[in-house]
């Protein structure tokens, strides 16, 4: 995918030009704090990663997509949403027994733009049990010129994955007449089983029947453009 070759090549500069300054992006083999994160992606990222998948591979992802519809029957906002897959839902199915990612030459854009301007362990803490003087010792410790304020993750890098990520979803428009983002496992699982990539649809209506089918027409997981004028859905 040539979005994923371009990403690659600015992060690569990206992480010369910064490790020149003497500083560290602290990311590394078997390091895995971020794959409890629910991941954003395209749906064409989804149906690349769908069409190799393994059995291991689809046990994983039928297993976690199972944990993820039990959570959904008692989340109603983003914010509880995004708290609960990090501390219960996850880690990423397709992280492999050793901590490493399977899929890692096809794994999505926003993967592949997070970098940590921080040690391991800041990737998985809960700030919302920090105290006061924590958060603001951490946040003093950021350099706001290359973070996503307030995060520890590079700003540039991110920024780039999503101009990148908006061309995929406007040329899936122009070919599709729809486009869809959002979970990436969710959408890998609903391509493995729907083969929606392969469907000729004409109406918004039409995509949100196979999701509600599916039982993923949800706002928290999918987010669904179709037609001209740009309507949406996955409520």
């Amino acid at each position: 995918m040539n979005q994923h070759d371009h990403l690659d090549k600015f992060t690569s500069a990206w992480l010369t030009n910064y490790r020149a300054t003497e500083k560290a992006i602290y990311c590394c083999e078997h390091c895995f704090g971020c794959c409890h994160l629910a991941v954003h992606a395209t749906y064409p990222e989804a149906v690349a990663v769908a069409e190799g998948l393994t059995g291991t591979q689809s046990k994983r992802l039928t297993d976690y997509i199972e944990r993820l519809k039990v959570a959904l029957t008692e989340l109603t906002d983003l914010k509880s949403y995004l708290k609960r897959h990090r501390q219960e839902l996850g880690p990423c199915p397709f992280l492999d027994g050793q901590g490493s990612c399977s899929i890692y030459p096809t794994r999505p854009l926003s993967c592949r733009a997070l970098l940590s301007t921080r040690p391991a362990v800041w990737c998985t803490v809960d700030f919302s049990k920090l105290d006061h003087w924590d958060k603001q010792a951490y946040e003093s410790s950021l350099d706001r010129q290359v973070v996503a304020w307030p995060t520890h993750f590079v700003a540039a890098t991110q920024d780039f994955g999503r101009e990148l990520e908006n061309t995929l979803l406007e040329l899936m428009q122009k070919e599709k007449g729809w486009s869809l983002s959002g979970n990436f496992a969710v959408m890998v699982w609903l391509e493995k089983n729907s083969q929606l990539s392969k469907h000729h649809i004409a109406t918004n209506q039409q995509v949100s029947d196979i999701l509600t089918a599916y039982e993923l027409n949800n706002h928290l997981l999918l987010d669904l453009t179709c037609g001209s004028q740009g309507t949406k859905s996955a409520e």
